[in-house]
């Protein structure tokens, strides 16, 4: 198996991150450690998917390019998938006994943070450059016909606030 192409992070990231668990040289994994290298390249697989479904929420293509922004999915991949690593292990904070996972699941808190993180970083995400296909007004819609196919007037009007319309070209 092999990291998918719309994944972020690679192997020898989460390897250098949780070394105890990785190979004798300490930056990769194989059919021997636990996690194997298959189940840490499906690790990054999963966990990139809820990255790039949170992305397709925000509007932006995935997977995202953009050298910077990549670099901060790529280190928000990483870390969930070493605390995965050593939640396999029976360590680190997705353990049963952190606080934190006393009322949810490993899955439940990366979809969690990946919507905090992305949400909160998606408008620097597309100042550096990242593609943004829509924008935060996609899907506001409004509907100038009823069901019968008449006018509908709109509930507020100028004239209603006392401004009327002014052409100014004429004199």
């Amino acid at each position: 198996m092999t990291i998918g192409d719309n994944s972020y992070g690679t192997v020898a990231e989460v390897g250098a991150l949780v070394p105890l668990y990785a190979t004798a040289t300490g930056t990769t994994f194989d059919a021997t450690t636990r996690p194997t290298i298959t189940q840490v390249e499906g690790m990054i697989d999963r966990v990139s998917g809820i990255v790039n479904v949170v992305l397709a929420e925000e509007g932006f293509d995935i997977p995202v390019t953009q050298a910077d922004a990549k670099l901060a999915l790529d280190d928000f991949v990483v870390m969930h998938v070493a605390h995965l690593a050593a939640y396999a292990n029976g360590a680190g904070p997705f353990v049963s006994g952190a606080d934190e996972m006393r009322y949810t699941t490993p899955t439940r808190v990366i979809m969690r943070d990946a919507e905090i993180f992305i949400k909160d970083r998606a408008k620097g995400f597309e100042l550096l450059g990242a593609t943004r296909t829509y924008k935060m007004t996609y899907g506001l819609e409004y509907r100038d016909v009823d069901d019968a196919g008449d006018d509908i007037e709109p509930v507020f009007q100028r004239k209603m606030m006392g401004n009327a319309v002014v052409d100014w070209d004429t004199d």
